[in-house]
């Protein structure tokens, strides 16, 4: 799941600080090592507040778990994929169904923006309000300072640039791919494939906005 995914799948409401915590994951750089050699060993016993993180960083785990087990983002994915070769891009040059799996998690986010924008309002008003002395103590606890700088850091930009927003336009998500892909391969797609992309995602999108509720409401199930 993407942020705003994570954030509805956990409505109705949730603290600022349990938002926060679900957004940790994806923020802060290589969490997922520090989660698996540091955080699942240790146990918290530090108060309510900082009890709240820790319980957002699991819910991400959890609700990725279900999330990509789903038989319906599994389909999504494939539909993905071949939406990709249909429109003319090169499993050879690139990796297709990777990219595939992050773009049916933007697409999601997507598709909650256009259903009901006031939920990204609420959702960046959820980590404005979450306190960064508190996250602080949680990183602290774990002596993990050089990842709470870090955190912290991409935590404030991504609270600034609100991005999320931009994503009711599909050329923004495209954006969002490439820069995503070439930080993790350092391959840069070219304009052909941009417009490859755009093409594709804008074919898969209905089928996208009928079906990702399936998805997100699992849990409820």
């Amino acid at each position: 799941m993407h942020f705003l995914s994570h954030y509805y799948y956990e409505l109705p409401g949730k603290s600022p600080l349990f938002i926060a915590g679900l957004g940790i994951p994806d923020l802060a750089p290589n969490f997922s090592h520090a989660y698996n050699s540091v955080v699942k060993k240790s146990v918290l016993n530090n108060g309510y507040d900082v009890q709240q993180i820790q319980q957002g960083i699991e819910s991400h785990y959890e609700g990725d778990k279900i999330f990509h087990n789903s038989p319906v983002f599994e389909e999504l994915m494939a539909l993905t994929t071949q939406a990709f070769l249909n429109a003319g891009l090169s499993r050879e040059r690139l990796r297709l169904s990777v990219i595939a799996h992050v773009a049916v998690e933007l697409m999601i986010d997507r598709q909650i923006l256009i259903e009901n924008e006031q939920l990204c309002y609420d959702y960046y008003n959820c980590l404005n309000n979450a306190s960064e002395s508190t996250i602080s103590t949680y990183f602290d606890v774990l002596s993990l300072e050089d990842l709470k700088r870090k955190f912290l850091i991409k935590f404030q930009f991504f609270k600034q640039r609100r991005f999320l927003f931009l994503f009711s336009e599909i050329e923004n998500i495209v954006m969002g791919l490439g820069r995503i892909y070439q930080g993790v391969t350092d391959v840069e797609f070219t304009s052909d494939e941009k417009l490859f992309f755009f093409n594709a995602l804008n074919n898969i999108d209905s089928t996208i906005r009928y079906s990702w509720k399936e998805i997100l409401n699992a849990k409820s199930l």
